[in-house]
């Protein structure tokens, strides 16, 4: 007998089992299937946690055990939160590096604008220092200069691994 799903502790919504039996030698009646109990959720949840299971081509219940282990194993396991966290710094490193660029190819008042509130979010959320990579934005606003975009480049470059050491 194999249980997919047995979490101590687990909210009540989600206590349902399911139950797969070995067939055996001598089959009794409804052995070898599975048998299915409900849970209620509430309708729109219930679309929600449809849309996502079929965005990933499962079932529902397959989509809420891999929810629920994935949850289960990231509240344990440190390496599952390690990896959400250097997920989250490379989001931040791409969204300013994109940014950037963007200004660099397009110089005007609303790229300047969005990388100047993206410095700033990068800032206070994951605290790093941007105050170079801020000067650096101004000076070329100013002045246009190749010279001044390789020195951007190294600085971006500088701060992604400085995003990356602290989600380590």
């Amino acid at each position: 007998m194999t249980e997919y799903f047995k979490t101590p502790g687990a909210p009540k919504l989600f206590m349902a089992t399911q139950i797969q039996t070995q067939t055996q030698e001598t089959q009794a009646p409804n052995q070898g299937q599975t048998t299915y109990k409900r849970a209620k959720i509430p309708d729109a949840m219930y679309e929600y946690i449809k849309s996502r299971a079929k965005a990933r081509g499962l079932s529902v219940w397959q989509y809420i055990i891999q929810s629920i282990n994935f949850y289960e194993a990231s509240l344990r396991n440190v390496s599952v939160s390690d990896a959400t966290k250097a997920q989250n710094a490379s989001y931040y490193a791409t969204k300013l590096i994109m940014a950037v660029t963007e200004f660099i190819h397009k110089t005007n008042n609303d790229n300047y604008n969005n990388v100047m509130k993206i410095i700033d979010q990068v800032e206070k959320r994951k605290g790093v220092d941007l105050s170079t990579l801020r000067q650096m934005v101004v000076m070329y606003r100013q002045k246009r200069k190749k010279s001044l975009v390789r020195v951007i480049m190294q600085e971006l470059i500088r701060i992604n691994i400085e995003l990356m050491a602290k989600a380590q």
